[in-house]
């Protein structure tokens, strides 16, 4: 339709710091752009037009501000004057159902892919009314979807596919898109570790560490309660936070509160953040709900011990470095204090290539999807 270049049409969330983007930029990293073209399609086209992938890629956003439920015809004018642009595929990448609508305007205009993607497995919402109402939705939904709006259906991990389509999509006919990543960027570098400890004055810690949104879904208040316990019975522990969001304020006066101002640090993100694995002894992913957390796959390969909630897929602990641990502060309190400062760490490559999460499989997958 298009000529040599194929081009997608990725539909993304507006949250710009999320393991949606990061999934789209680590393919578009490796993807053959000779091939493949890729556009966006955002309700927060300046947040995206801000990101070094933008200035670095150059490619097309394309805003709607429209919704289905509060002006369905106004967007389903925008949407259908969109796809005039003759989209080899549209990769419409969501975590929960509000609604139909872009994908049936998809079909309908026979856009040769329509591809859904689910990248969750719960409602990233803290306030329970909202919750419950975006559930309630979310599942009359789900009932209803079936490949009258969808040409390839997706998901991170298992879980994820079970979350969005529930058992009126068979199991067989979700194709697995593994978070997958450049296995050798993490790998663990001592010199890197050592210069960047002796920058943000860690020489001597044990440093904890998590990476990831600051909210609801990632549950960082539970690990700054549970860090506070294990430094009771060790002070050489810190606790490194990466990370940006809305309750970044909020959990820096939980730290003020807890007198731990001199033993966390909760900085904001990182361009460089495959560094800050290096300086890390322990990794921690306290998560509610995950699809399938990108972070956890970049720890492992920097060889780091991972504790990480039982909350998740089982999917996530690709090597022997993960225990997967309940939500309950004694139990991460104990672990952290057990552990001791890391020495030199296996390299994991194999394994994590072997389970499908290297970045250069995982394209070569998608680019047989996108055809």
């Amino acid at each position: 339709m298009s000529g040599s270049r194929k081009k997608i049409l990725h539909m993304t969330p507006p949250i710009i710091n999320n393991g949606v983007y990061k999934y789209i930029f680590n393919h578009m990293e490796y993807i053959n752009r000779e091939r493949y073209q890729f556009d966006f399609l955002t309700r927060n086209a300046k947040a995206l037009e801000a990101t070094e992938e933008y200035r670095k890629y150059g490619f097309s956003i394309r805003s709607f501000c429209n919704t289905e439920r509060n002006n369905e015809a106004e967007m389903r004018k925008e949407i259908s004057d969109i796809l005039s642009g003759e989209y080899d595929a549209i990769h419409l990448h969501t975590s929960f159902w509000r609604g139909f609508l872009i994908e049936q305007i998809a079909m309908e205009r026979k856009v040769p892919k329509v591809i859904v993607h689910s990248h969750s497995t719960w409602v990233d919402v803290k306030d329970d009314k909202k919750r419950e109402e975006i559930l309630r939705i979310h599942n009359a939904y789900k009932k209803e979807f079936d490949f009258r709006y969808a040409t390839d259906v997706c998901a991170c991990s298992r879980l994820a596919g079970d979350w969005l389509y529930g058992e009126q999509i068979p199991r067989e006919k979700i194709q697995i898109l593994p978070n997958a990543i450049n296995v050798e960027k993490y790998r663990f570098n001592f010199e890197v570790r050592n210069e960047l400890r002796k920058k943000l004055g860690l020489n001597d810690k044990i440093v904890i560490g998590s990476v990831g949104r600051y909210c609801y879904q990632k549950n960082q208040s539970f690990l700054i309660k549970a860090f506070s316990r294990a430094r009771v019975y060790n002070k050489k522990l810190f606790l490194l936070l990466i990370g940006g969001g809305e309750l970044r304020d909020e959990l820096k006066k939980q730290i003020a509160d807890l007198g731990l101002k001199n033993d966390v640090c909760c900085l904001n993100w990182q361009d460089n953040v495959s560094d800050y694995f290096q300086v890390m002894d322990i990794f921690c992913l306290p998560s509610l709900f995950e699809g399938l957390a990108i972070t956890s796959i970049e720890a492992q390969a920097a060889g780091l011990k991972c504790f990480i909630a039982d909350t998740i897929s089982e999917e996530t602990g690709v090597t022997n470095l993960v225990d997967f641990l309940p939500l309950d502060e004694l139990v991460w309190a104990e672990q952290m204090v057990q552990s001791v400062q890391a020495g030199d760490r296996e390299w994991k490559d194999k394994e994590i290539e072997m389970a499908g999460y290297d970045i250069r499989t995982a394209v070569r997958k998608l680019e047989k999807i996108y055809g």
